[in-house]
């Protein structure tokens, strides 16, 4: 439930892997404007390109007429990112470890480590469709 001090701003993109740099814009923007510092500006930036990429590519699989929708919750002390896609869903338990010694080499399967590891939470719902990321202004854990 959204409070007085929460905004909340929504996108929605086709699923072309040429529109990812609006995210980039919007995402910056918004950090920027909640006044992150630089670190986590390009951390969370990174998570939700990930996050819209894995969307666009994997969960709708680059179809054109599928979309993927963007909420960015903007509290006083966090922002909250979801992204859905149109796609049957996947479990993201069972994408393999790219630190495992098999995948260093692999050329795919980063995005959702690298989400893991730039914001403070990460939930898969939906089926795999819908991630719900956590970025707080202030964590002493990252």
């Amino acid at each position: 439930m959204a409070t007085s001090q929460e905004h909340i701003i929504r996108l929605e993109i086709p699923s072309e892997i040429q529109l990812i740099y609006v995210l980039d814009a919007v995402v910056s923007e918004i950090l920027r404007e909640m006044e992150f510092d630089d670190e986590a500006v390009e951390q969370a930036n990174l998570a939700v390109i990930e996050a819209g990429t894995n969307a666009i590519l994997h969960g709708n699989s680059s179809d054109p007429n599928k979309r993927v929708y963007f909420q960015f919750l903007v509290g006083e002390d966090k922002l909250t990112v979801i992204v859905k896609d149109e796609g049957e869903g996947f479990n993201p338990d069972l994408v393999p470890n790219p630190l495992d010694l098999e995948n260093l080499l692999s050329t795919s399967g980063r995005g959702i480590f690298l989400m893991r590891t730039f914001m403070d939470e990460v939930n898969y719902s939906e089926n795999g469709t819908k991630v719900q990321m956590v970025k707080y202004k202030f964590n002493e854990n990252k």
